[in-house]
């Protein structure tokens, strides 16, 4: 992390909130299109800052996830009612690696492929399925003392009172190059023609839905890292959130 947003960060915590600043919700959102590197950049920040990461989109990629493991098709309204209270009843994110429970079953990786990823943009349109999984996005940060979230909706419809919103974007080329590096870590075969035509396809599909688009804020700081690392990004948020009086001397949240 650059020495300078340190010292300038750690110089400002040495400065008293005021009591607005106080009082602010203690949540910085991350939004933008998949692979535009969010959870990389949230990651950073919420470890610097000594708050909690928390990705919402895990939540979707869940229920996708138990959607499947049961067999279930979105068109069953009644079975989908079911897998979303197993959702409600069992999910938990671990506060400080991030890693993902059905109660003690760690799913972490087993929703991290493209196919997961596909199948929660897909759920993620359903009218009803983002009704009952807003108050599961908002419990769990909430309940965190101070933490930087993900996602696609997070500025503009889970919480639109967060003091800074950000909207993270890279050229589609670009995004498909770090998926595929990803996924070669994990062993997996690579398409790009196909990777690059489906995420074109998926920021359409997020984009243009009817229920909870993805957009930016319209107070959103954009930010677009085709040709930034996500440690100089990190850094830019830093200064925004170092500028929004959001650090006081401990590190902590205000």
């Amino acid at each position: 992390m650059s020495s300078v947003i340190a010292t300038q960060i750690n110089k400002k915590r040495k400065q008293k909130p005021n009591k607005s600043e106080k009082d602010a919700l203690k949540v910085i959102t991350i939004d933008g299109p998949a692979g535009s590197g969010k959870s990389t950049v949230a990651s950073l920040v919420a470890k610097f800052l000594c708050w909690t990461y928390v990705t919402t989109g895990a939540i979707y990629r869940t229920l996708g996830w138990i959607l499947k493991e049961e067999g279930v098709e979105l068109s069953d309204v009644e079975g989908v009612k079911k897998c979303v209270q197993i959702l409600v009843d069992k999910y938990r994110q671990d506060p400080k690696t991030g890693s993902v429970y059905l109660q003690d079953l760690d799913i972490s990786e087993r929703i991290r492929t493209p196919e997961a990823s596909e199948r929660a943009s897909i759920i993620a349109k359903d009218a009803f399925i983002r009704e009952k999984l807003l108050p599961v996005q908002r419990k769990v940060v909430i309940s965190c003392d101070g933490a930087v979230v993900d996602g696609r909706d997070m500025g503009t419809i889970v919480f639109p009172e967060s003091p800074l919103k950000i909207f993270l974007t890279a050229a589609p080329e670009e995004r498909a190059r770090r998926r595929a590096q990803e996924m070669r870590q994990k062993g997996l075969e690579v398409d790009m023609d196909a990777l690059v035509k489906e995420i074109y396809e998926r920021d359409e599909r997020d984009a243009s839905r009817s229920v909870a688009p993805m957009k930016p804020a319209i107070d959103a700081v954009y930010l677009d890292c085709t040709t930034q690392t996500a440690d100089e990004i990190a850094q830019l948020i830093l200064k925004h959130a170092l500028d929004r009086g959001l650090v006081q001397f401990d590190g902590s949240p205000m």
